[in-house]
């Protein structure tokens, strides 16, 4: 179909005037809080890199391609990943050594608040704000526990929709961000003295 060349001038007319007329202000949306997931997961609730959640340290040095295991006279409670300002564990049970990992536990250590850290596929971690947990889990509960060891921790627990597995994100006292971070069944029942007891 032909338009008329009068109607394909009004056309372009009223695109060209558009663009000059000043825009309507639009309304400030309210600040809110946004978290962005990497490429890929460092963890999950039922892994860590290539750990298994309930895989022995056997299992996980053969997962991990490196080898891992529980510390001297502590066998059930070991490093997977672990540096100078941060670490890593895993726990099994302390009756059953050679049972497998009933959770991992990160610690911040003597890293700042702002370092790199291990993100799930929401994107947050040790590091994050609890804003931040909250907006990736809007369901999440807050709470709080005090450890003989670690003191007062607030805590942010999501449980595993897929799984018997949940995060147990702490702050603890003086920290602006999650410091400590717990996931898997037995996630968020002790934050110190895993090797030792208390």
């Amino acid at each position: 179909m032909r338009l008329p060349l009068a109607a394909l001038g009004l056309g372009v007319a009223a695109v060209t005037l558009s663009g000059c007329m000043p825009a309507s202000p639009a309304a400030s949306p309210a600040p809110t809080v946004t978290v962005t997931a990497g490429p890929s997961a460092d963890y999950g609730f039922t892994f860590f890199e290539q750990a298994q959640m309930g895989a022995t340290f056997a299992e996980m040095s053969d997962q991990l391609h490196y080898p891992v295991g529980g510390g001297d006279g502590c066998p059930w409670y070991g490093a997977l990943w672990n540096s100078d300002l941060a670490s890593t564990y895993a726990f099994t049970d302390s009756h059953h050594p050679t049972h497998g990992a009933t959770f991992f536990y990160t610690s911040r250590g003597l890293a700042a608040d702002d370092a790199s850290f291990p993100r799930n596929a929401e994107g947050v971690g040790v590091g994050s704000t609890q804003a931040e947990i909250l907006a990736a889990y809007p369901a999440a509960v807050v709470g709080s526990v005090d450890d003989l060891g670690a003191g007062h921790i607030v805590t942010i627990t999501v449980d595993d929709p897929d799984s018997d597995s949940k995060y147990v994100f702490g702050i603890s006292s003086g920290s602006a961000v999650v410091d400590l971070l717990e996931w898997g069944p037995g996630a968020g029942t002790q934050w110190s003295h895993l090797c030792t007891g208390f």
